[in-house]
């Protein structure tokens, strides 16, 4: 981690140029590869997310998902082209385990969902209280910048990695979704 406060997570994206429109999923899962077969995907690249960002394009038809581990155990699912992934996050996790979303669009940032064991739940209201404690929505230059360095520090306690530049440079696969893997609701 470089000298930047640990709270402060969302300019990562923000220099990148991935905070126009955002979608990422955290999967508790065995490994990576085992989402990537279980999200039915067509084609893959391996490749980090530094490199999969040239496929950037938030709104396209075209579902492109950059796949990796967060830790051990957890995944993540970053959204680079197309609709998102929060509707098979119910299939995605180990048995018995949990699933997040989080994502921002048009200004405005969804509160994550959460999976638990396969069924979609309510968070538990202390995943809020260590973030709450250290002030990490108070970290960030806008209103969207707080919200989502609170939401991806109660992501990061959770999950056990926090978003720096060796979250970029993970290996991972950039997976095609084919029209039809995945019933839209």
């Amino acid at each position: 981690m470089t000298s930047r406060e640990k709270l402060d997570q969302w300019s990562y994206f923000e220099e990148r140029g991935l905070a126009d429109r955002f979608e990422c999923s955290w999967v508790e899962a065995p490994d990576y590869l085992a989402a990537v077969t279980a999200l039915r995907a067509e084609e893959t690249l391996a490749c980090d997310l530094n490199q999969a960002r040239r496929w950037y394009l938030p709104y396209s038809g075209e579902d492109l998902v950059w796949v990796s581990e967060q830790s051990l155990n957890w995944i993540k699912m970053f959204t680079v082209s197309g609709s998102s992934m929060w509707w098979a996050l119910d299939a995605l996790p180990q048995p018995g385990g949990r699933a997040y979303h989080l994502s921002h669009d048009d200004g405005e940032v969804s509160e994550p969902v959460y999976v638990n064991g396969g069924k979609w739940e309510d968070i538990p209201a202390d995943h809020w209280d260590r973030p709450r404690q250290e002030g990490a929505g108070l970290v960030g230059s806008s209103d969207i910048a707080q919200e989502m360095n609170f939401y991806l520090a109660a992501l990061a306690y959770t999950t056990g990695r926090f978003i720096d530049d060796t979250w970029f440079t993970t290996p991972g696969l950039l997976c095609r979704i084919p029209d039809g893997a995945w019933p839209r609701e």
